[in-house]
């Protein structure tokens, strides 16, 4: 058995949780300059809570929990889901009257209570709301990025970027926007060349968008952030190898160089098709701007190798085939992809075992290492149930 990680030693001391009592990893990401950690706690009443351990140092408008330093230098803190310091318009919209109360207020009848669909704690969290004329989505953002996200959706009103239009928002941190049109890229399993056919079409479209702010890529300071926490929980020779590729790699990944308007975090989860494959929709545009277009290229190429690392059926096949053909497609040496795809992959690698999910992180090392070398994308660890398209 592992030792306990020094968040769940934190957790259990000022929640004063004897050993006996079970606490349950259950997400660990990296925010600001340290990590914001889940765990679950069963009660004395047999139901389970969330509990978050937050090192980001990050400062917030007003503390939900426990913390420790002072507004201005703040240390440790631990709340408890929803009250999540960061995000102040979470808790609200988590309970269904509110959430309603919210959507009547803009014309939309919700008929069914919100379903948190994905939570990045610190970050954002996103409810699905199927409503009288169909679903609508309500994002639960940081408040000081509300007015550019909203900026940046109203730049990219031209149809032909697909971007859904917010339909409303509150300086609180809250957008709500409409379904996009289609069906989840994923649910529609084109072929993996007209996948990419459209997703260069968009590209090209989105290229000659009126940006001028810089998208977010940091990939150097990624790249050392990722290394440093997985060395930790590496044997000491594979520690090393992954600082001697680190090395090398993060010179070679900055945004210099000639920059083009880009998606910022582009995977095919972002991605919504027709019936016949053509690209109807792109979301999660929050990230987009000036950037090197090798980012976009590398965030897809990764997402989908990561996902066939997460998914051993039919999905996980057509990620694979996605992540092969678009490194075939985009891979440009000049463009450093390779060594922006190891980057992408080693944070991926942190994410599995942040949750104790050791073989997937090893297998997605493996493959960064084999890229690197400039070696295929192996197939073992990540298609060994089946063959491939």
């Amino acid at each position: 058995m592992s030792a306990p990680l020094p968040d769940e030693l934190l957790l259990r001391e000022a929640l004063e949780i004897p050993d006996a009592v079970p606490v349950a990893l259950r997400t660990r990401e990296p925010l600001g300059a340290g990590t914001v950690t889940g765990f679950e706690v069963v009660g004395a009443d047999g139901h389970p809570a969330t509990y978050f351990v937050d090192t980001s140092g990050r400062r917030v408008a007003q503390e939900t929990g426990l913390a420790t330093g002072t507004p201005d230098a703040p240390g440790e803190r631990i709340w408890l889901h929803p009250q999540d310091p960061h995000l102040p318009a979470l808790a609200p919209v988590a309970f269904g009257d509110a959430a309603r109360t919210l959507l009547r207020r803009i014309g939309r009848d919700a008929i069914e209570a919100p379903e948190l669909v994905a939570y990045r704690p610190g970050r954002r969290a996103v409810f699905r709301v199927l409503c009288g004329d169909g679903v609508r989505w309500v994002k639960v953002i940081r408040p000081e990025r509300v007015e550019r996200i909203v900026g940046l959706h109203a730049l990219l009103a031209d149809a032909a970027l697909h971007v859904p239009q917010i339909e409303a928002w509150a300086d609180a941190g809250l957008l709500v926007l409409p379904q996009a049109p289609g069906r989840p890229a994923v649910e529609v399993a084109p072929p993996a060349s007209g996948l990419l056919d459209e997703v260069d079409r968009w590209r090209a479209a989105m290229a000659g968008a009126p940006l001028e702010n810089r998208a977010r890529s940091e990939l150097p300071e990624r790249a050392a952030w990722y290394t440093a926490r997985l060395a930790q929980r590496l044997t000491p020779d594979a520690a090393e190898r992954l600082r001697t590729h680190a090395a090398r790699v993060a010179p070679l990944v900055g945004d210099g160089g000639e920059r083009t308007v880009i998606h910022g975090d582009l995977h095919f989860g972002q991605l919504f098709l027709d019936d016949a494959g053509r690209m109807s929709g792109v979301i999660d545009v929050d990230t987009a701007g000036r950037g090197a277009a090798a980012d976009d290229s590398a965030a897809l190429i990764s997402h989908a190798l990561a996902s066939a690392a997460l998914d051993p059926g039919a999905r996980g096949g057509w990620a694979y085939a996605v992540g092969v053909a678009a490194l075939a497609r985009w891979d440009d040496a000049a463009a450093h992809v390779r060594e922006r795809v190891a980057v992408h992959l080693w944070g991926h690698a942190l994410g599995a075992d942040g949750i104790g999910d050791v073989a997937r992180r090893d297998v997605l090392l493996t493959v960064a290492k084999a890229l690197l070398a400039g070696e295929d994308v192996p197939k073992d660890g990540l298609m060994d149930a089946f063959d491939t398209p």
